[in-house]
């Protein structure tokens, strides 16, 4: 013992161990709880720092997977991008091709409408070509204008603006064609042949009787016996000129007399003179039909009866026959078709 230390009393000893008896079991305690809050800290913060890893590790891992979906968009779109320059010089390509396509088929439209013109104006000139035939040579106006009409129609249709001239020359000679008189031959010629049909039951004029009452001469010889030679020569004098002239007193008109073996020959020369008109009719020769006619309108007054209706309607259709003109003077038709086949050799194609 040192000279320092002062001997302690039993009774203060004990009561200091009590004291650090309860000061190591609090520090004890503390250090206990302490160092079981250090653990369930440190227990939490294992498994905070497990789940930020297993976080991380996940968020790596998507953060992974999503570099590989951008690095995957990134080629992607490098792929698109050259996919669509791919695309633009395919679409500049084929535009190109269309450009090309467009212009040869432009050409080959042209060609095709220049050619499809052209066959048009060849049938055009054809029709011309029919119309003078027909006009000229037939004297046929009806097809003249029906072939007219017919060209003007196409070339109406090609609505050329050069074709102005040909349209207007041919529109004159429609019109010329159309203002012509014309006259329905078939029709007369079917009158005619009915005309010709009736023309044996036409009435005649009254032919003398052949057989007629004999004169009564008994007074006549009477009055001569009674009169002596003289009365008996006059008496057989009028005899013998009774046997020659018939004296009858009427109050009609007188019309001619023809004998019964004449009516057939007045028939068939009816029958001629209207075969006549109608050959002439056929064959177009006006002035021959108008003489037949003139000829049968003349035969029919001198021979037949001339109050009759059928034989008033057969003079009246000889009239009208007449009056036609079957070949009217025909206007030029050539105009058109020189200016056309002019403008085919200034057009080959």
């Amino acid at each position: 013992m040192t000279e320092y230390e002062v001997p302690a009393h039993p009774a203060r000893r004990r009561g200091s161990r009590v004291w650090i008896l309860l000061v190591l079991v609090l520090i004890a305690g503390g250090l206990g709880y302490g160092g079981w809050r250090l653990w369930q800290t440190r227990a939490r913060t294992e498994d905070i720092v497990a789940a930020q890893d297993t976080l991380l590790r996940r968020l790596s891992r998507q953060l992974g997977d999503a570099q590989a979906e951008i690095q995957q968009v990134q080629q992607r779109q490098a792929d698109l991008g050259s996919n669509l320059r791919r695309n633009i010089d395919d679409v500049a390509a084929l535009q190109s091709r269309a450009d090309d396509a467009e212009a040869t088929i432009t050409r080959i439209n042209a060609t095709l409408q220049g050619g499809r013109g052209r066959a048009q104006l060849v049938a055009v000139e054809q029709l011309l070509l029919i119309a003078n035939e027909r006009a000229q040579l037939a004297h046929d106006l009806r097809g003249a204008l029906d072939a007219l009409t017919l060209a003007q129609e196409r070339l109406g249709a090609l609505a050329e603006p050069k074709l102005f001239n040909i349209r207007q020359a041919l529109a004159g000679e429609r019109d010329a064609v159309a203002a012509l008189p014309q006259s329905d031959v078939e029709g007369t010629a079917l009158t005619l042949a009915d005309l010709i049909k009736r023309a044996p039951q036409l009435p005649q004029r009254a032919r003398a009787p052949q057989h007629l009452p004999p004169a009564d001469t008994n007074t006549v010889r009477a009055d001569g016996a009674n009169n002596g030679w003289l009365a008996r020569g006059w008496a057989n004098l009028r005899e013998v000129l009774g046997a020659v002239f018939i004296l009858r007193r009427t109050d009609k008109p007188i019309d001619r007399l023809l004998p019964v073996e004449q009516e057939g020959l007045v028939n068939q020369l009816l029958l001629l003179k209207l075969e006549t008109a109608r050959a002439a009719l056929l064959s177009g020769n006006t002035s021959a039909l108008r003489g037949a006619a003139n000829d049968a309108q003349t035969f029919l007054i001198d021979y037949y009866r001339a109050e009759d209706p059928a034989v008033l309607a057969a003079r009246a259709e000889l009239d009208r026959l007449r009056t036609l003109e079957l070949t009217p003077v025909l206007p030029d038709l050539s105009r058109s078709l020189g200016l056309l086949r002019a403008y085919l050799d200034a057009n080959p194609r």
